[in-house]
């Protein structure tokens, strides 16, 4: 016998029932209407604490009257930077795991959009022999079927609407944390090059030092063989000579280092790279003043702050799911098949049945558990909304405190720069009275080990100077708007919901993996 159709009556009364249930449940029919036919809260984008304008705003090196310089690197115009920020930015293994985190967003986005579909699509088949032996009569019977049963879940809630967004959301929150990993990564890169370029030179001046204190030694051994001075003088040049060769190690040890470090960011084993080319380049040039911008611009520029807003998009869209489990679910199932005694008579006319009819479930006895689920999600979503403000604040911290050091630095390198010009002379002046006799080794000791250090500050100053400067940018956030600029495509990232303040814009393609850039090819020796 056929199931019977639900009479008009039964519907009805079946809607009078659900719109009474809802009245009573979290929210109202009017709310639940007006709110897109979706219980819960609706995600507004949340505020932060932002000053009206940097600290060192008024500082002659801090410019805020430009906008900033995506490829902020290509400040220091030196075309061996520029390369190796293209290299590891196509090469680099960390960079691509943050990518293929976007490709496991993207198809968990697309299991989510599956829900506003019927959720159960089952084709089934089976065969079936009964043995009856009543009364010592044996009786077999066969029964072969196939059929197919799909049931679905209605989004009557928006449950399945707001798990959707809050897919996106995280989909959108591995873009900007990509994003965030190309910042730090780039920034990294250039840090390791100035220091390489650093260390480089202050070596070559170290040489150049030990070179002038031989020639010192070699003037001390000559006037004491004439028994024109004492044997303490050559002890004294020979110190000096000592102290400056000891220094190489220490130097080139610390060279090593961030080389190493740097083969690792180009994906190449630190083995094959053992030094840079001895090319004499030394440290590239310094801009005099950084473009910082406003710290509004933080909000929509730092990845890790869009990042942590979707992230709390995503969990603000939790409270709707949860919530919806107060109410009933509604379903409609059917099926549609054949079901026969023998095989050849399966797909006859009168072996087809089927139905189809709508059915509701619902947790009447767990409305204290659901209740709580609730509450631990809106714990979570206040939580995260901390999160962004703090990282907003973190930010801003960052931004100021690594200004004060570019400032710093600059008024730190224009007194030793003088130093450095005065103790130049002093050591002349110095050896000059020393080879004339007026003067003792004593005092030339003293002078040239003042221009040794004089020297090596003055060039580590200048990187402390230039790592400033490339702390500002990291903080800045700037950086990632150079995947933008990429002709090596693999992932098609689209962004299409709003960040902290507006749209978020089409993100363009995430780079694949070109032929190596090899070390060669950067002014590096195998």
């Amino acid at each position: 016998m056929p199931p019977r159709k639900p009479s008009i009556q039964s519907l009805a009364s079946s809607v009078l029932v659900v719109s009474a249930l809802l009245s009573v449940g979290c929210t109202s029919l009017d709310h639940w209407k007006n709110n897109g036919y979706k219980v819960g809260p609706n995600y507004r984008s949340p505020s932060a604490q932002v000053a009206a304008a940097y600290s060192q705003q008024g500082s002659p090196f801090i410019r805020n009257d430009q906008v900033l310089d995506p490829q902020w690197w290509t400040v220091f115009n030196d075309p061996v930077l520029n390369k190796l920020v293209d290299g590891v930015y196509r090469q680099n293994l960390t960079l691509k795991q943050a990518g293929w985190r976007i490709e496991e967003a993207r198809a968990l986005l697309a299991v989510q959009t599956t829900t506003l579909l019927p959720q159960q699509n089952l084709a089934t088949g089976a065969y079936s022999r009964n043995q009856n032996n009543a009364l010592g009569v044996s009786v077999s019977s066969d029964r072969w079927s196939f059929g197919f049963n799909s049931g679905w879940e209605l989004d009557f809630w928006g449950k399945f609407r707001r798990g959707v967004d809050a897919s996106q959301a995280q989909l959108d929150a591995s873009v900007k944390d990509y994003d965030f990993a190309l910042v730090t990564l780039v920034s990294d890169a250039a840090s390791l090059y100035i220091q390489i370029r650093s260390l480089e030179e202050r070596i070559v001046l170290a040489q150049k030092n030990i070179e002038s204190f031989e020639g010192s030694l070699k003037v001390a051994k000559t006037r004491v063989e004439l028994e024109v001075d004492s044997p303490l003088d050559v002890a004294q040049a020979e110190s000096n000579l000592y102290l400056t060769q000891a220094l190489i190690p220490r130097l080139e040890f610390a060279q090593q280092q961030s080389i190493k470090a740097l083969a690792v960011l180009m994906a190449i084993p630190p083995s094959e790279i053992e030094a840079l080319d001895n090319s004499g380049v030394g440290l590239p040039e310094i801009p005099v003043d950084v473009v910082v911008g406003i710290p509004a611009e933080l909000l929509t520029r730092r990845p890790d702050i869009r990042s942590a807003e979707r992230n709390l998009k995503a969990a603000f869209e939790q409270i709707g799911i949860t919530e919806a489990d107060l109410y009933p679910s509604l379903s409609i199932s059917g099926n549609l098949g054949y079901a026969s005694g023998e095989f050849r008579d399966l797909f006859s006319t009168s072996s087809f049945n089927g139905g189809v009819g709508p059915s509701f479930s619902w947790n009447v006895l767990n409305f204290g558990r659901i209740r709580q689920q609730v509450r631990a999600t809106e714990a979570r979503v206040n939580q995260l909304k901390l999160d962004f403000e703090n990282r907003v604040l973190v930010a801003q911290q960052e931004v100021e405190t690594s200004m004060i050091e570019f400032i710093k630095a600059k008024e730190e390198y224009e007194f030793n720069l003088l130093n450095e010009e005065v103790t130049r002379e002093a050591t002349r002046i110095g050896l000059e009275q020393y080879k004339a006799g007026d003067v003792d080794f004593g005092r030339v000791f003293v002078v040239q080990s003042n221009l040794v250090q004089a020297q090596d500050a003055l060039v580590a100053n200048r990187a402390a100077i230039a790592l400033a400067l490339i702390n500002t940018y990291r903080s800045l956030g700037g950086g990632w708007e150079f995947r933008c600029q990429s002709s090596q495509p693999t992932f098609e990232i689209v962004e299409s919901v709003e960040p902290v303040e507006t749209v978020i814009e089409s993100a363009p393609p995430i780079p694949s993996r070109p032929p190596p850039i090899n070390a060669a090819s950067l002014g590096i020796a195998n």
